[in-house]
């Protein structure tokens, strides 16, 4: 779920390069070019069309969907990034117009590995009136023993045109370790190659500064991502790592906010932002605050900025810069988790990750200790999808070939989520989607769209069904974290609005029928939170009775260091109980774990924007992570009493400088939620799993016990515009302790009057902790007007004597 993107806008443009070489073209005025045909398929030199000169090449002959054109491309293109393209047309067979689809890919075969395929362009529309241009950007990042290029298409039996084929790039610069070159910046002598990211403005002052006289001010600061940036293309080399340091202050009279360290990467057409790990801090206008983390670069780029970045509209100072290498500690000779969680019967210890983890150090670490991973973010919707029918797979490929070099497996994430989705998918041009049928339609158009381009090209690549992809999060997040008017508590999203609750089921039909040999898994947070554990069990069970093929429950167990384990307990039971029930072997997988030790816990639904800066909840770090120690103790104790469901447990980060609670909604420096440390080193976290004997004492007992949300309690007023009220509490607790007595005011069974009564809840621990405070509303509603009383049938009969006395007398009277 979580691992958030930076904020993407407008940067520095890059310097001046020389164009990229041509390494291959192709006109077919002289001959095939070195194209032949692939497969069954036929080429020859052709006179019937042409896009330029007077002749192109003709396919033919084709009897299966990869047979096509191909070139032997492994000595054109080394490992670097190149643009192909070639220019398509249909063979007129027909009178009418005719359409088809064709894919450029590559088939690549690793030294020492076996083929995998890639897809530089995928089902570009073609017809036989006009000529179209069918290319992409090619990243080659192995050496290979084996490369070709061709052309494919859907329809097997399609004839076709191929015209003015170009290849250009360059292949990859050394990338060596040792060809880095460490960098600094103190101001003294000028602005040291930094200037401005976006609309920020920055000046040399010698107001303040770290040290010397002069520091850099950044000003003008419309957005987050704005700030001072440098070039450090030549600090970074890959699989390298090394550590960034960087001074800051804030303008004076400024309130504390957060600011950290980021690196954009360029490559290609490709761009993607990287938090410097550790990097992070609340800074204030009292003092300079050192804003330190490591880096690992872990693909070739083109270019590297580092920026500083945080709460938009801040000024703030920077000073003494440096990037420089950094003196790795090696990884430890312990236990694996993977081997010691293995032999307690989870099958599948996993950790999120990013293309930093499939380098040096970290990568060694992942191999060590974890037998599968989760794409962090490079299987979401907005990177494998960002404009309609453009598929960006080089960034989820790096991440497949590092699994299938390894023999790690892969837990797919995500498939259809509210975040991280693209606008486009949920508008016809300008205008919103509504839940007419034509919309549902084209919304459900595009769910297929997406998830079976995700599926044919990894088929693609693997196609003798090898692929390392073990199970997907098919739909996450889906239930609001409070109650509301939707089945379930449904959370309000796009795909709700559009499509109603039958937006889950109709992805994990896509799903099964795409990913047939995949374990497909809904995923959600907070499913140890009571009210959303009932909520998210009802949809479930719902799915269940619908026939949809869902096969497991995902836990994400963003959880803090207070909050019961037994309300996961709880939960992972209750999903036992309704497999049972129901018949249906449901699995479960804990899917984004990670420990919060900050005082406040509000939630991981990066949807909701920012809120407060977060504190620690304990004074001494030291004693903070030995805590931690214990609540992993405590928490995989519950795990292991559920193996026999539960097929997985996943880490949301290797390592605490690498967690998503360090910088999100803003700066935690504290927080230690991860196993190994930002020097991948073992935390008392990592004994508390393994070897809890190896901690230390535990701390005095000073956390405070959370109580849980409660969903608004209903009620009738009576005549007297009151309503006596029975609710049941809600439940509180923490590890320590289990279930806490929770009072109340006012108190279940009180009178209530019309209108919404804020109950507000308390709850105090054995070691005197007192909870904060929770609150519920109680809504009583007036009584409906009562219709009159019902009149008796003697009182009737006289009303109706009486009333024919009276016409009889005035029809006497009349007649006079």
């Amino acid at each position: 779920m979580l691992g958030m993107v930076a904020t993407a806008g407008v940067t520095v443009a890059p310097s001046a390069a020389a164009a990229p070489a041509t390494v291959h073209t192709a006109d077919f005025e002289q001959g095939t070019g070195g194209w032949y045909g692939r497969g069954g398929a036929q080429v020859a030199p052709s006179t019937t069309t042409a896009r330029s000169g007077a002749q192109s090449l003709a396919v033919t002959g084709r009897t299966q969907a990869w047979e096509g054109p191909g070139l032997d491309a492994r000595t054109l293109l080394p490992a670097g990034t190149y643009d192909v393209e070639a220019w398509v047309r249909l063979a007129d067979t027909a009178p009418e117009l005719e359409t088809d689809v064709v894919t450029l890919s590559a088939a690549r075969t690793p030294t020492g590995g076996t083929t995998a395929y890639d897809t530089v362009a995928w089902q570009v529309a073609v017809s036989d009136s006009t000529w179209t241009r069918v290319g992409g950007t090619y990243q080659v990042g192995t050496s290979n023993s084996a490369l070709e290029l061709y052309l494919e298409s859907p329809d097997a039996t399609q004839a076709f045109f191929v015209d003015d084929v170009t290849i250009t790039g360059e292949a990859a610069g050394p990338a060596e370790p040792g060809t880095r070159t460490d960098l600094a910046a103190d101001f003294e002598s000028g602005l040291a190659g930094w200037g401005p990211r976006g609309a920020a403005q920055v000046a040399l002052t010698t107001d303040d500064a770290h040290a010397g006289a002069t520091s850099l001010r950044a000003t003008n600061r419309l957005e987050a991502w704005q700030g001072p940036t440098v070039d450090v293309t030549q600090g970074l080399a890959v699989g390298e790592t090394v550590q960034v340091s960087v001074w800051a202050k804030l303008a004076p009279g400024s309130a504390p906010a957060s600011l950290k360290a980021s690196i954009q990467r360029d490559r290609g057409t490709s761009t993607n932002y990287d938090n410097v790990a550790g990097a992070s801090a609340v800074v204030t206008a009292d003092a300079w605050t050192e804003l330190r983390g490591t880096y690992t670069l872990g693909a070739a780029i083109d270019r590297a900025q580092l920026y500083v970045e945080g709460d938009a509209g801040v000024s703030f100072l920077i000073d003494d810069f440096s990037l420089a290498g950094f003196t790795e500690t090696p990884v430890q000779d312990v236990p694996g988790l993977k081997d010691v969680l293995g032999e307690d019967g989870f099958e599948h210890v996993g950790v999120a990750i990013d293309q930093r983890e499939t380098v040096g150090r970290p990568a060694q670490l992942v191999q060590r200790h974890f037998n599968a991973f989760t794409p962090e973010n490079d299987g979401k919707p907005a990177e494998v999808q960002p404009v309609e029918g453009q598929f960006t797979f080089g960034d989820l490929d790096a991440l497949l070939d590092f699994a299938d070099a390894t023999g790690t497996q892969v837990y797919g994430h995500v498939l259809v989520w509210h975040s991280q989705t693209p606008d486009w998918f949920f508008l016809d041009g300008q205008r919103p989607l509504t839940s007419s049928p034509a919309d549902q339609a084209l919304l459900r158009a595009r769910m297929e769209a997406h998830i079976k381009a995700i599926a044919d090209h990894v088929n693609a690549r693997y196609p003798d069904g090898d692929s390392p992809i073990w199970a997907w999060d098919v739909v996450n997040e889906v239930i609001a974290d409070g109650d509301n008017a939707n089945p379930h508590d449904m959370r309000d999203s796009r795909w709700f609005q559009v499509l109603g609750e039958t937006f889950v089921d109709t992805a994990f039909r896509l799903a099964d029928r795409y990913f047939p040999q995949q374990a497909l898994f809904i995923n959600d947070y907070n499913t140890e939170m009571p009210t959303k554990r009932a909520d998210y069990l009802e949809l479930v069970s719902s799915l269940i009775a619908r026939g949809v093929p869902i096969d497991g429950v995902g836990h994400q167990a963003h959880v803090d260091f207070a909050r019961p384990v037994q309300w996961l307990d709880d939960s992972l039971t209750a999903v036992e109980k309704l497999s049972a029930r129901t018949g249906r072997p449901l699995l479960q997988a804990i899917t984004e774990l990670d420990v919060s030790d900050s005082k406040e816990n509000n939630g991981a639904d990066v949807s909701n924007g920012t809120v407060p800066q977060h504190s620690p909840a304990m004074a001494d770090q030291d004693q903070a992570e030995t805590e931690l120690g214990y609540y992993y103790r405590d928490l995989f104790d519950v795990l292991r009493k559920h193996s026999g469901s539960i097929e997985s447990v996943t880490f949301w980060g290797i390592s605490n400088g690498r967690s998503w609670l360090r910088t999100w909604p803003a700066a935690r420096p504290w927080e230690s939620p991860l196993p190994f440390d930002d020097d991948l080193q073992v935390m008392p976290a990592y004994w508390g799993i393994v070897d809890p004997a190896q901690l230390a004492a535990r701390p005095a007992d000073v956390l405070p016990p959370r109580i849980a949300g409660h969903d608004a309690v209903p009620a009738t007023a009576n005549r007297t515009g009151t309503a006596r009220v029975t609710y049941t509490a809600p439940e509180a607790g923490d590890t320590r302790d289990r279930s806490v007595k929770v009072d109340c005011t006012p108190r279940s069974g009180s009178q209530f009057t019309v209108g919404t009564t804020q109950v507000t809840c308390t709850a105090r621990d054995k070691a005197g902790n007192v909870a904060t405070p929770a609150t519920f509303d109680v809504v009583v509603t007036a009584a409906p007007a009562q219709p009159p009383a019902a009149e008796h049938p003697v009182v009737t009969a006289v009303k109706r004597l009486i009333s024919g006395i009276l016409d009889a007398v005035l029809r006497l009277v009349g007649r006079r």
